[in-house]
């Protein structure tokens, strides 16, 4: 299978974890405005939900883009299998700062235009990838 082939796979895997991501942060939305028990954990699930959105969303932007699984530092292939994995993976394991080693999930530094950021992570009931990108 050739390299366009598996990101070809990689995308509509992405593009289901990002259907399942918008469903789930809707149902903890409506959840927390029914229950407001246990605030705390509601929005630990809600922020880690919109952290998964934002990393699926700007891997699908850099699919599309047709850079996405370039490495930022050597310029090669980041392998599938750390794709993924993570699919907001920016370096190979070769290249990859100590600082992102460690984390699961290192600061991204600024999204391209129409890209979701930290500040505008998809909210609640948010239409999906394949609306908002007609897929």
């Amino acid at each position: 299978m050739s390299r366009q082939d598996e990101l070809g796979v990689l995308r509509i895997v992405l593009e289901e974890q990002y259907e399942r991501h918008s469903t789930q942060l809707a149902l903890l939305d409506r959840q927390a405005r029914r229950m407001r028990a246990d605030v705390e954990a509601a929005s630990a699930l809600t922020a880690a939900t919109r952290r998964a959105l934002g990393d699926i969303a700007r891997a699908l932007h850099y699919l599309k883009q047709g850079h996405y699984g370039t490495c930022e530092g050597c310029r090669g292939d980041i392998p599938i299998e750390q794709l993924a994995h993570l699919p907001s993976a920016r370096y190979c394991t070769t290249c990859q700062p100590e600082s992102h080693q460690q984390a699961t999930h290192g600061t991204h530094s600024a999204a391209p235009a129409g890209v979701p950021v930290e500040d505008k992570w998809p909210k609640a009931g948010a239409p999906s990838w394949r609306r908002l990108h007609g897929r």
